[in-house]
């Protein structure tokens, strides 16, 4: 038995887990109104820099944006290209390559960037410090650039019924497998508390600005979201289950029939409510 170690990164990195990162990538859109937050300037020949970039669905819709001029250079990085689009499919102005994030900022990238988003990262971040992460992002940084840090609560989300639906009033499976994931992530040591304190965190290594946003679920977007967290379990249990059962969550095969279930429960009204934690510091 054993939680998933430091370092390690819960998701896959196959077919599957590209069609849930673009299904995410279009539930948070749909849910923020906004791809950047608008209290981030974007200079006409900026320098734009998308941190565990995955598909590179972000830096590819930013492009597309007819706010976002042509002379605007995005460019996406992530430890692994493995969900990559090839380079000759991207647009002019996107560019994606492999970065560890996680270790010093090369020389080359250090000071470059207007812009730096980064988007998922907290399963990654243990004992709710992410200064480490944090003060990488700042040496990509232009003086005066600018971090959004977005994030959703995979650790307080709750479950949500329809008052049409026949499981209104009445307690799911789904519920009921939210303590065992806590407390898996607990063993993991991964608590997501630092999401508040993140604007306090930029001030204090010095960043002049920071600013936390809690935009509202927007309710439309609950199956939307409910599915990309169902895969998202599915893939941890083939990643680490099938190999490493553990004490709260089980086997990947008893995992995935629990999954069978919730889908169901998601079928007939009941979903998951995540909150929304949005930061937009300046250096």
């Amino acid at each position: 038995m054993a939680p998933i170690r430091k370092g390690e990164y819960m998701i896959q990195t196959n077919s599957q887990s590209s069609a849930r990162l673009n299904l995410q990538h279009y539930w948070v859109k749909e849910s923020l109104g906004y791809l950047l937050h608008p209290d981030i300037p974007v200079p006409e020949n900026a320098k734009v820099a998308d941190i565990a970039t995955g598909t590179g669905i972000w830096p590819v819709s930013f492009s597309r944006l007819p706010a976002v001029p042509s002379t605007v250079q995005i460019d996406g990085f992530d430890i692994t290209d493995a969900m990559f689009p090839p380079p000759d499919w991207l647009p002019s102005n996107v560019s994606l390559r492999t970065l560890d994030i996680l270790q010093p900022v090369p020389d080359e990238l250090k000071g470059q960037y207007d812009v730096v988003c980064i988007r998922y990262f907290g399963v990654l971040i243990r004992n709710n410090d992410p200064e480490f992460v944090l003060r990488n992002l700042v040496d990509l940084l232009k003086p005066g650039g600018y971090i959004q840090w977005m994030e959703s609560d995979i650790y307080n989300q709750t479950v949500v019924k329809s008052t049409h639906s026949a499981l209104y009033g009445v307690t799911t499976t789904l519920e009921q497998h939210l303590p065992s994931w806590r407390q898996y992530l607990d063993s993991s040591e991964l608590r997501y508390d630092w999401l508040k304190t993140l604007p306090t965190i930029c001030k204090s290594i010095g960043m002049s600005e920071a600013k936390l946003y809690t935009p509202k679920i927007f309710p439309a977007m609950r199956f939307t979201a409910s599915y990309a967290v169902l895969g998202a379990w599915e893939e941890l249990s083939y990643k680490f289950l099938d190999e490493r059962p553990d004490k709260f969550l089980g086997s990947g095969p008893e995992l995935r029939e629990k999954i069978d279930g919730f889908r169901r429960e998601v079928a007939q009204g009941a979903a998951l409510d995540l909150g929304f934690y949005v930061t937009v510091a300046r250096k």
